[in-house]
């Protein structure tokens, strides 16, 4: 199959920017504002298409590891906190060694944070630090201490400044330079204050796609469901658990091998869009109350709206973001009835609820088997699940516990 390699990042890295925002100072734009900085340094040191896209990527993630990293620590300390962990340089290192890079290199995220002196988190001293890095750091510094969303002179002065105070010690000469000159072009500011505007990806670099079996893009997608996980407690275990499940039911439907994994992909990426829902609202122990319940809600169609950024199969972006769709067509977020949702979204919805029943919530404890299933049996007379799907999980997951 093809995968556009720029939609695919573009669409994701919303999801990373909302997550980031909610336990750091940065702007929600932080992971894009980076990549259009560097991008236009890439530019400068006369990068290769090729290694211009693989800058753009590692930019885009080069905090993936962030919310994993931070999770505990924000569990204990309500405070935001900023990147002064290393270990979110080292989980970002390891989750993106599925992606298709097109260019040979190593340690990108891992070495982002090093400052050119050697008093970074892992004692990289100039070229040790690979050029792709030096250049992350440098943007990425940028816009974390300083407004980029409304350029002034006093702010343009002050952040040359900056660059000129941390050329040699904290940035590397070379990218430092170059930031000089790209900083004498007024578009470059213009482009930073009318960002929402000139911030297109068909723009900054050259279109790529690859030709991928769903096999590459389930295992790219795990850093993805490995993110939502650790973001909540609460969820810790909820997506691998229902992959689990599903590879364990799926098998029973019938289906082929392409069409299992499409399922396996989207129960991987069902929650993907509660990465924009607050902490808070995820751990709050007792009922939601009406405002909260709204906000959860969004979590389906911002699924449903980053898959759709990605174009890569109908399939999965239906099956995934349907995961709270009802039979009787009173779920959310379109209220898709029974003869409009098709088998595979009402089997994702119905392991989720199932998933959700046994695992611990902030408002409960974990039920048992029997518990959950009782429950779900007490919605079929209003169709709210599926009658076929709840048996076959109660037959499946009884067996498990006799």
């Amino acid at each position: 199959m093809k995968l556009n390699l720029n939609k695919f990042l573009f669409s994701i890295s919303y999801a990373l920017d909302m997550a980031e925002k909610q336990i750091t100072n940065v702007s929600k734009l932080h992971s894009k504002r980076v990549a259009f900085i560097s991008i236009q340094l890439a530019n400068i040191l006369e990068l290769s298409n090729e290694e211009k896209f693989d800058l753009y990527a590692y930019s885009l993630l080069h905090d993936n590891g962030l919310i994993e990293a931070h999770t505990n620590k924000l569990r204990t300390d309500k405070t935001k906190i900023d990147e002064t962990y290393a270990d979110h340089c080292t989980i970002g290192e390891e989750n993106i060694k599925p992606f298709p890079f097109l260019t040979e290199h190593k340690n990108i995220i891992l070495y982002h944070h090093e400052r050119y002196d050697g008093s970074g988190f892992f004692a990289k001293k100039g070229d040790e630090i690979p050029l792709m890095s030096q250049i992350i750091y440098l943007a990425n510094d940028i816009d974390e201490k300083f407004n980029l969303s409304a350029i002034t002179l006093k702010t343009k002065n002050e952040i040359l400044k900056f660059v000129e105070e941390g050329k040699g010690n904290t940035f590397s000469p070379k990218v430092a330079n170059a930031f000089f000159e790209l900083s004498s072009n007024f578009t470059f500011w213009g482009s930073l204050d009318f960002f929402y505007m000139v911030n297109n990806p068909s723009k900054l670099l050259q279109d790529f796609e690859v030709d991928i079996s769903l096999d590459q893009f389930y295992d790219m997608i795990q850093i993805y469901a490995n993110i939502i996980d650790s973001k909540s407690k609460f969820t810790a275990k909820h997506s691998k658990e229902l992959v689990e499940k599903t590879e364990k039911l799926v098998d029973q439907l019938g289906f082929d091998k392409d069409h299992k994994k499409k399922i396996l992909i989207a129960a991987n990426l069902h929650d993907i869009g509660k990465l924009a829902t607050p902490i808070e609202i995820l751990e709050k122990e007792g009922s939601l109350n009406d405002d909260e319940l709204f906000e959860i809600q969004k979590h389906a169609y911002f699924t449903f709206t980053l898959l759709d950024g990605i174009e890569f199969c109908d399939d999965i972006l239906h099956w995934a973001s349907h995961h709270h769709e009802k039979p009787n067509g009173k779920g959310y977020p379109f209220g898709i009835a029974k003869d409009d949702l098709s088998l595979e979204a009402r089997f994702v919805a119905c392991l989720d609820f199932y998933q959700a029943l046994i695992e611990d919530r902030p408002y409960r404890k974990a039920m048992p088997h029997e518990k959950a299933i009782e429950i779900m049996k007490e919605h079929l007379t209003d169709y709210y699940v599926d009658f076929y799907i709840t048996d076959l999980i109660d037959n499946t997951f009884k067996e498990d516990i006799d």
